[in-house]
């Protein structure tokens, strides 16, 4: 059993997993695209203090969150994006609160009995462990099979395969085929455990790309081209986006991007102070031109640069003096940029930015580019560089370099 760990610094009790599927794409170009959000997504989870679980066999690595003694876990298969920010957490925090055995997406397929969509599930694994831990049942097109037939809502979601509710019966019924998730939902079903529709809040802050399906995956791509462009063009933080953590205070340059004004209980209050906003997207900039607090000892700078494109750095440390501080923010590990660009190239930015920034610079990293893979210093004078092969390998990274 081939099972990666990556470790939270807290413990929780609920464990995301991420079955790779990556070796039945077809397309080379899909499965970069697909490697680069799972990159990122490994990141985003052990971001908000989970562990995550990385392997290429679904029953295995259920399995072994149970013998880890997990109480929950999400599971999700590559191609799945989590979006805004907390809020599928949020609702994956809500539901474990709930009775309940399983959740996701239920699709009443008629003939072919019912599907547990791969992209995205919840499971109790305290019920797991009760029911002798039943395997997930893969999909077998041409493989008859007689269950219960379960009750489903008249009411769908969309379509007339997606029910709102579904609950177990008695009545026998012959079926065709057998989809993905066919055996444990069976299993809730005949032993009258509850089985829960994903609603709004957790559709509405997840993206699927269709990976398996290369017209489905041209469609569904489409969205994440949408954000990375508004992200660089039109989206504008007109307030803190982030906490920034930083026991020294009274600098005299802050370097910031352009989205909030977080400095201030860390300016000095005696000298002359500058502070430098940054910004790859103009619109960002243009706006705290605007709004940026009016302060008798601050004088303000912007300028645009790109620090995952060609970048010319001196055009921000030209312009420190005194004590500097600069905040780095998530640049590096940013779900905007992130599917375009690999782990690696994102690392390599990183490092080229360390090299360059002057010593004597106070630096802060809301998220650096490896979080997740590697617990690394984000605050602090000189931080270190990072290679590529000090990161414990995904799956779908086993068998090649990290490009």
């Amino acid at each position: 059993m081939n099972v990666v760990h990556y470790q939270s610094q807290r413990k929780s009790n609920t464990a995301y997993i991420i079955v790779d599927k990556t070796l039945t794409y077809q397309n080379g170009w899909i499965i970069e695209l697909i490697k680069n959000i799972s990159d990122f997504t490994i990141s985003n989870i052990c971001s908000k203090h989970y562990d995550v679980l990385v392997g290429l066999e679904e029953d295995s690595l259920l399995n072994y969150a149970a013998d880890q003694k997990f109480k929950h876990a999400v599971v999700l298969s590559t191609g799945t994006d989590f979006i805004n920010g907390e809020s599928f957490f949020t609702a994956v925090e809500n539901l474990i609160t709930r009775d309940y055995f399983l959740a996701g997406h239920i699709l009443d397929r008629k003939e072919s009995y019912y599907e547990l969509h791969h992209q995205c599930y919840v499971i109790n694994l305290t019920k797991y462990d009760l029911l002798g831990r039943p395997y997930i049942g893969q999909k077998q097109l041409g493989e008859p099979h007689q269950q219960n037939s379960p009750i489903r809502s008249v009411e769908n979601i969309h379509d007339d395969y997606t029910p709102i509710s579904v609950i177990g019966s008695n009545d026998r019924q012959d079926y065709r085929h057998k989809l993905h998730g066919w055996n444990i939902l069976s299993q809730a079903f005949d032993n009258n455990e509850s089985v829960i529709v994903f609603n709004n809040n957790f559709r509405n802050n997840k993206k699927y790309y269709y990976p398996e399906d290369q017209q489905e995956f041209l469609k569904h791509i489409q969205w994440a081209y949408a954000r990375e462009r508004f992200c660089s063009t039109e989206f504008v933080h007109i307030e803190n986006t982030e906490f920034v953590d930083v026991i020294e205070k009274d600098f005299d340059c802050i370097i910031t991007p352009a989205s909030g004004a977080w400095f201030i209980p860390y300016i000095s209050r005696v000298n002359s102070v500058k502070v430098i906003y940054y910004d790859y997207n103009q619109n960002s900039l243009d706006y705290w031109k605007i709004h940026a607090p009016k302060i008798e000892n601050v004088t303000y700078e912007f300028v645009r640069i790109d620090l995952l494109g060609l970048c010319d750095y001196d055009s921000i440390f030209d312009k420190c003096s005194g004590k500097t501080l600069f905040n780095v923010s998530n640049i590096f590990c940013y779900e905007g940029t992130s599917m375009m660009s690999s782990l690696s190239y994102r690392l390599h930015k990183e490092n080229e930015l360390l090299e360059k920034i002057p010593d004597d610079i106070y630096v802060f990293f809301n998220s650096r580019s490896c979080i997740g893979f590697l617990d690394i210093q984000h605050k602090g004078r000189k931080l270190e560089t990072v290679e590529i092969n000090k990161l414990l390998k995904p799956t779908w990274h086993v068998n090649q370099d990290w490009i």
